[in-house]
């Protein structure tokens, strides 16, 4: 069955997940949110919270397989011993559906995603930034350790991001009715050799050692709320459907990669409002990604040598999900604008002096 506002009250009812009395005393509300799914927020009542609903929108085998994932992060961190770190940060689990393809979890009571956050306070926490780093780390280094080359990592899939896949190809998967601000995006990258040999030399450094998100973004931390008043960072990671066994630097280059955009997709354009007024300005971001950095490599144990190799992956693998993110803000646009094509062109540069852009942008030691 496919959930809608009218059926979804008794899938719950039948599942035992909601009283008829929170029906009849109009407590129950069903809200759906926009996603690629079809995702529901359930208030029940005071007493009982609110749960997160989430089904996929039509039976296709790649989605099936990827809520599956997602579910299945939930079931190790409720039954295995060596996954029980996760739920520090995860909604707690409720239960998943497999034939009616149906995730259900709690829903985080006063949280706010951490996109929502940065835009609306204009700041970024340092100690926000270092319970990131421990929040990856702790999956990344403690809970892969704990489970290394255990029967519970073939549970996950083992493949290279899909734009690792994109590039080795030339671009041809973009699909065939290609926008004119994707096209003049993919001209831009194949007709330039280098940029094309700078991305092979990238690809060929992957090494799928840790369990990963895959899906690292602003929108998928929740944060509380109140933390402004609190100064405590209660922080989730939601949308486990990509996880998998993979290279811990393409998490870790999510999160440099997504400060980025803020700055790049903010700047002022000539005649507009300078960065006082408007926009992310680098220099207020950067003290945050030298923090997450620093923090993220004394937990992973690396030594100076790992860490410096490991730092200049992940500036390749930046520059690889700016293209990424470039192909994503143009998808049914008349053309590029030019802060996508600032952000096109901040992945060249990366790929051709990554050294002068851990100095220069992260401004990482």
């Amino acid at each position: 069955m496919l959930l809608t506002g009218f059926n979804i009250a008794h899938y719950l009812l039948d599942k035992g997940y909601l009283s008829p009395n929170a029906l009849l005393d109009g407590m129950f509300t069903a809200h759906q949110t926009s996603s690629r799914n079809t995702n529901y927020l359930i208030n029940r009542d005071q007493a009982n919270g609110a749960f997160f609903v989430k089904q996929i929108q039509a039976w296709d085998q790649e989605k099936i397989e990827t809520l599956r994932t997602e579910a299945t992060c939930y079931w190790l961190a409720n039954n295995e011993a060596a996954y029980a770190q996760l739920k520090t940060f995860l909604p707690r689990y409720v239960e998943f559906d497999p034939q009616n393809h149906i995730l259900i979890t709690e829903a985080i009571d006063g949280a706010i995603n951490l996109n929502d956050f940065y835009v609306q306070q204009k700041t970024f926490p340092l100690a926000l930034a270092t319970r990131q780093a421990e929040l990856l780390a702790s999956f990344h280094q403690t809970i892969t350790q704990a489970v290394k080359d255990g029967p519970s990592l073939r549970l996950f899939r083992k493949q290279q991001p899909v734009v690792f896949l994109w590039s080795a190809s030339g671009f041809p998967n973009y699909g065939a009715q290609r926008s004119q601000a994707e096209r003049q995006m993919v001209e831009l990258i194949t007709q330039n050799g280098e940029y094309m040999q700078k991305l092979e030399t990238v690809r060929k450094q992957w090494q799928a050692t840790s369990l990963t998100h895959g899906d690292i973004k602003p929108a998928n931390f929740l944060i509380n709320s109140a933390v402004s008043h609190t100064g405590e960072y209660d922080l989730r990671l939601i949308d486990w459907e990509t996880a998998e066994i993979g290279d811990p630097c393409w998490d870790v280059a999510a999160v440099f990669q997504s400060y980025l955009f803020y700055w790049v997709m903010h700047e002022p354009l000539t005649g507009q409002a300078g960065p006082s007024q408007y926009g992310f300005p680098l220099d207020v971001m950067q003290p945050s990604m030298r923090q997450f950095w620093q923090t993220y490599v004394g937990l992973m144990d690396w030594t100076a040598d790992e860490a410096r190799t490991n730092l200049l992956k992940t500036v390749g693998y930046c520059a690889l999900k700016l293209i990424h993110t470039c192909y994503e803000s143009i998808q049914q646009a008349p053309a590029m604008t030019p802060h996508t094509a600032r952000m096109l062109q901040l992945s060249l540069n990366m790929l051709r002096s990554p050294e002068e852009a851990i100095r220069a942008v992260l401004c990482i030691p």
